[in-house]
């Protein structure tokens, strides 16, 4: 453990053990605070789909020692290719931008269990099967109150605790959530033959559905099937062999691994975004960071990547800050124009690929292969996948 640099040794809660909060927890303890997890499920599992995990998200696993054994665990993405009735609309590919890195295909769990594993490792104490429902300010700091009692009191409350925040609605912060009609079904199948190779593939037709396949771990892969929810709403009731007739339509070479699939999971999305996501006041602060402060649609593959980097920012700010306050304001402003890119990007990308206005289907199938086809353009193209934007030509520099 490492000697508190710019801060005095804060106590520090951290609402949440999903990627956001793992990490920033990790980190923190690293550090030299004293930090407590408290967490809403009593026995905290890793489950879920696969991650595209960009460059920028890899280099703060580094900075936390996990990113070889995560790159062990993984497969690397270097091509995406994107169909609509087996013609192609984009294939752009990671080696276009000479010295970068590749994406992963990380499974959720794989990644989950390295971060908590790296949690109590750093010393962070952790308390499961406790649900956050207010943030009390008190003399010496802000008290978490929860369904099994009162946490703190703590100089800083993290609010990691994912898109349908409670912590963001206690210490109230105002937010636009806007659910997406528009979700997916997932399943993850064995793929020992490696079928996926090194590709995203997604088949289209029209703007109302789509299949995905994704790389996850060293042999497996992550199916996706766009759904509207509003149409569909018991969609996740659909009988897996009714739909791999239907999917098989979009499946192309990847139709074997859709014969795998046996059940499926419903996920929605909501784009969420929290104009001021912290609040200071003396001797005390809160702070958002992951999807409580800033969900989006997975379209980009970024997610993951930036509540990585917002633990990374948070972090580096309150190592070099004078106060807590100038760390919380200094975390805000290097994170705001970075957030605002890629949510602009997905939300500008969304009806392209998943909403009820098939005529964009007509200029994103023709203009798609011209402008993916250009050096310079799909160079453009592939460092928005990095994860470290601010625009089309400026980026962050590395967390």
């Amino acid at each position: 453990m490492s000697a508190v640099v710019g801060l005095r040794r804060l106590r520090i809660g951290v609402v949440g053990l999903g990627i956001a909060g793992a990490a920033a927890a990790a980190l923190l303890a690293r550090d030299g605070h004293r930090v407590e997890v408290l967490e809403d499920a009593a026995d905290p599992r890793p489950v879920g789909a696969g991650i595209w995990l960009q460059e920028y998200g890899q280099l703060v696993l580094d900075r936390l020692g996990l990113l070889d054994t995560m790159a062990a665990r993984s497969r690397e993405v270097r091509h995406i290719r994107v169909v609509t009735g087996g013609r192609p609309v984009v294939s752009l590919s990671y080696d276009a931008v000479p010295r970068r890195r590749a994406a992963l295909g990380v499974h959720r769990g794989d990644l989950f269990t390295l971060l908590s594993q790296a949690v109590r490792d750093a010393g962070a104490a952790v308390t499961t099967g406790v649900t956050a429902t207010a943030v009390t300010p008190v003399n010496d700091g802000a008290v978490i109150t929860t369904t099994q009692g009162e946490h703190g009191p703590y100089d800083l409350v993290i609010g990691a605790d994912g898109r349908s925040s409670r912590i963001r609605g206690a210490l109230g912060l105002g937010a636009r959530v806007r659910p997406y009609a528009y979700g997916a079904l997932w399943a993850i199948v064995d793929d020992p033959e490696g079928l996926t190779g090194g590709e995203l593939f997604q088949s289209l037709r029209g703007t109302r559905e789509y299949l995905g396949v994704l790389p996850t771990g060293t042999s497996r892969a992550s199916i996706f099937w766009s759904v509207h929810w509003g149409r569909e709403p018991y969609a996740d009731r659909i009988d897996p062999a009714e739909w791999r007739a239907t999917a098989r339509a979009l499946a192309g070479p990847y139709a074997g691994l859709v014969d795998r699939v046996d059940h499926l999971i419903p996920a929605r999305y909501s784009d969420v975004s929290v104009r001021r996501p912290f609040r200071i006041g003396a001797g005390r602060a809160a702070v958002l960071i992951g999807d409580a402060a800033h969900a989006m649609s997975p379209q980009l593959g970024v997610g993951a990547s930036l509540a990585l980097v917002d633990a990374a920012t948070l972090a580096g700010a309150l190592r070099t800050a004078a106060s807590l306050g100038e760390a919380i304001g200094e975390h805000h402003r290097r994170r705001r124009a970075h957030l605002a890119w890629y949510q602009w990007c997905t939300r500008a990308m969304m009806p392209f690929f998943q909403s009820d206005l098939d005529l964009l289907a007509v200029p994103r199938d023709l203009l798609g292969p011209i402008l993916s086809h250009p050096r310079s353009v799909q160079q453009l193209m592939v460092r928005q996948l990095f994860a470290d934007r601010t625009s089309l030509w400026t980026q962050l520099q590395p967390p």
